[in-house]
């Protein structure tokens, strides 16, 4: 593999004169120096001490009690077509948030994915544990959402390598990531310079920079380290927390406080969204934040995390976990996933997410149901990107819901 990576950070040499090039062509990125005139200046510990001011916003008027179809929200006049949204999480859900999202992105400073650095499997567990990078994987994954859509580096990120010689089975974007962070020195450089590569439609940063690893309190009373151990484990899982108690970076708190919306989901409940909450002042920002605060449930239950849970049971674990109330809306797919396909995942134990309609939600949040027209990618489930970028931007823009 040493090998193979040396050829790949020669590789990167090579294309950091381009990266330059796509610099002066003011291909603009969410930073830290960026928001400083926006925000206003950092404390100590990160967080803004002036920030600015949100537009103003309208809200949405919910007659019923139970949930509103988001078509009854498209005439809510609210904030402007620009909004800054900023979506945490990993996996497989947070691309699909963040590429439904660019579609529409004027401007890449609007768009920016927080991603978790937890995970120790695969591809990304074996160049952490070789080379001491944070896990590239998931960074990737959002960095190919964003890209270009006609640039050819986007395939180029995702290709694997074959062929039998060290080093196989690794995305080339994972070796470009770890490659960059050992010439840079700075992870979050790493993706700063493949996201110039790339063209990226907005920014991508990991939620901290510590070399954190996730550990599980379970219901059988032991205590599991690493993500992989706790998702194959036997037993369910009771309590997670971060190990160490990470701090979160400075752009990270900048995003969160100057954005208009925050998106939580989809994704793997104690994989993907915790870990991001779980960063040390991330949840008490966005709970304290005047931005429109949504939570994408997920479309199935997934095996070792979250068998047998309901759509209350995954905001219960959420609010439990950080302590807060977060969300001001509960955005809900209403289409039909295929009998056919929901069977195949039956029989792997997976099943939809069922929810029910109480009078009150989750505090102050209004559950929405909208057709997000899932998608089978090679036999599994996914939220359509486009309808789920359309969704979150019209919740955004029709800004905090009102109950009467």
């Amino acid at each position: 593999m040493h090998q193979e990576f040396a050829r790949t950070k020669t590789f990167v040499a090579k294309y950091l004169g381009l990266v330059q090039l796509l610099k002066h062509r003011q291909i603009h990125f969410l930073c830290l120096s960026a928001q400083l005139n926006d925000g206003g200046p950092l404390s100590e510990r990160g967080m803004c001490l002036a920030p600015r001011p949100h537009s103003p916003m309208s809200t949405v008027q919910v007659a019923s009690s139970r949930s509103v179809g988001l078509e009854e929200m498209l005439a809510v006049p609210g904030r402007s077509c620009s909004p800054r949204i900023v979506a945490l999480g990993g996996g497989t859900g947070l691309p699909a948030v963040l590429e439904g999202l660019a579609l529409d992105a004027r401007t890449s400073n609007e768009i920016t994915g927080i991603v978790t650095v937890t995970d120790d499997g695969g591809s990304s567990g074996a160049l952490r544990g070789r080379f001491g990078v944070l896990p590239p994987g998931d960074v990737r994954n959002c960095l190919v959402a964003l890209a270009r859509r006609d640039s050819p580096f986007r395939d180029l990120l995702q290709h694997r390598l074959d062929g039998g010689v060290e080093g196989t089975g690794h995305p080339v974007g994972n070796l470009l990531l770890s490659a960059l962070t050992q010439l840079t020195g700075d992870f979050s450089e790493a993706i700063t310079q493949i996201g110039a590569l790339v063209e990226s439609r907005g920014s991508v940063m990991p939620s901290t920079m510590q070399d954190v690893r996730l550990r599980a309190e379970m219901m059988s009373g032991d205590v599991i380290a690493g993500e992989t151990a706790i998702v194959h484990w036997p037993s369910a899982i009771k309590k997670l927390f971060l190990d160490p108690s990470p701090k979160p970076t400075p752009e990270t708190l900048r995003a969160l406080v100057n954005a208009d919306g925050i998106v939580i989901g989809p994704g793997s409940l104690y994989t993907s969204v915790l870990p991001t909450l779980l960063v040390e002042g991330v949840a008490a920002t966005i709970y304290g934040m005047e931005s429109v605060r949504i939570y994408v449930a997920n479309l199935m239950t997934q095996p070792g995390e979250t068998d047998g849970y309901s759509l209350a049971d995954h905001l219960r674990a959420i609010r439990e976990h950080t302590g807060y109330y977060l969300f001001d809306y509960i955005l809900v797919n209403r289409s039909p996933i295929d009998p056919k396909i929901a069977a195949e995942y039956a029989r792997k134990g997976s099943h939809p997410v069922s929810y029910d309609l109480p009078s009150t939600w989750e505090g102050a949040a209004q559950i929405v149901e909208c057709d997000l027209a899932p998608s089978f990618d090679r036999g599994k489930v996914r939220h359509d990107a486009a309808a789920l970028g359309r969704a979150i931007r019209r919740l955004v823009a029709a800004g905090r819901p009102s109950h009467s």
